[in-house]
């Protein structure tokens, strides 16, 4: 009973500290390209998120190596430390150079705290048939401040405001500290069997289902990418909507996110499979995407529902996609974990790549219906085998 009592303490502690994490991320992931974009131009800008990933893929490659020497807990406390510094810093800095180095190091240690909360919540979760909901109330907590954290945009209207949203978004890591501190577990891959990326990478290189849900995961996070760093372009540069309007909009195509992934990863353990799930998520964000270029309207509301529409199949996707993945590997399996969440870094990489010759000739607005079609070839690496 004692046992089950600290169990469900660190598993709270673990969405509480997704939560704090998603907050501290969501307030600026939209803001990161306008802040840069004072300082370097689209092509410079593009070259920093590819910097910037490099060094987080670097550094994924070494979690399993830095979780055998220093154990999960220490490496996570570090990264916290590292990034509360780095954003901290771009919420007062006006070098270029400072600048441009504190954000490749913000990129950089990002995915590790990810990939750090993933083998924490792994160690509390035993048993597969829950893995679905546990993964939802996970992804639902963070989802929360990815919905609330837009709000904060409304203050660009006010001098200095990039810097007071910096500023905020690290003060979010401070109590993430706190309770990684109180509740965290120093988990060692000493305690586990040895896991390392390159051979992961060629037992995977053989396909299978789990590299097949990687490459859902990868397609998932270059639509994230890519809205990330260009959709704000498009609304405010393009479109011309002020920042407080950008900021309601951003609340609105979040919600789907609260609405339906817990939902999502309850039928996925009872009902469905995720293969269902995933299929109708990547046609819905197909068929919502390719709607924005043809958007020629200042209407606020119909941007509104379009975006709100596309996370409706973003939401599915990544609920189907996490809950799949997770109830194929366990916190030993940190190789695979890091690959996992090197897809974010990896797309990151790629995106940017491919948008200096897709922005370069076309419009932000064009470029999303490339973003659509690459959205639909998530279809082929849906998983063969089902799990319900």
């Amino acid at each position: 009973m004692e046992t089950e009592i600290i169990s469900n303490r660190r598993m709270k502690a673990v969405y509480w500290g997704g939560f704090l994490l998603a907050a501290h991320y969501a307030l600026i992931a939209y803001l990161n390209s306008s802040l840069l974009g004072q300082f370097v131009n689209n092509n410079a800008l593009d070259v920093l998120y590819i910097v910037g990933s490099i060094l987080g893929i670097t550094l994924l490659s070494l979690a399993p190596f830095l979780l055998r020497k220093y154990g999960s807990l220490k490496t996570f406390l570090f990264f916290v430390v590292l990034e509360m510094l780095a954003i901290f810093g771009l919420g007062v800095a006006n070098s270029k150079a400072l600048v441009i180095i504190l954000f490749i190091v913000y990129l950089s240690a990002d995915a590790i705290l990810y990939f750090c909360l993933d083998v924490n919540l792994e160690q509390e979760t035993k048993t597969e048939g829950t893995t679905g909901g546990k993964r939802g109330a996970f992804l639902s907590v963070q989802n929360v401040a990815w919905v609330l954290s837009p709000l904060a945009l409304t203050f660009l209207a006010a001098p200095d405001a990039f810097g007071r949203i910096y500023l905020l978004s690290g003060t979010a890591l401070i109590p993430l500290f706190i309770i990684a501190v109180l509740f965290f577990r120093n988990i060692k891959e000493t305690d586990m069997a040895e896991s390392r990326i390159i051979p992961t990478l060629r037992s995977l290189w053989k396909g299978g289902d789990q590299a097949r849900i990687i490459g859902v995961q990868f397609m998932l996070n270059f639509f994230y990418s890519w809205m990330m760093i260009y959709l704000p372009l498009l609304l405010n540069k393009e479109m011309g909507f002020s920042w407080p309007k950008i900021g309601v909009m951003f609340v609105i195509m979040l919600v789907p996110f609260l609405l339906f992934e817990l939902p999502a990863g309850i039928l996925s353990d009872k009902k469905l499979g995720e293969k269902e799930i995933l299929t109708f998520g990547f046609l819905i964000m197909f068929l919502a995407t390719a709607i924005i270029p043809f958007l020629t309207t200042t209407s606020f509301l119909i941007w509104s529902l379009v975006l709100f529409a596309t996370r409706i199949g973003a939401s599915f996707v990544e609920i189907s996609s996490e809950t799949y993945f997770f109830k194929h590997v366990k916190e030993e399996n940190t190789g695979l974990i890091s690959l996992f969440r090197i897809t974010k870094p990896f797309a990151f990489v790629v995106v940017p790549l491919i948008a200096l010759v897709v922005v370069h000739f076309f419009s932000y607005g064009t470029s999303f219906l490339f973003l659509a079609g690459f959205t639909l070839c998530g279809l082929f690496f849906i998983p063969k085998v089902d799990t319900k």
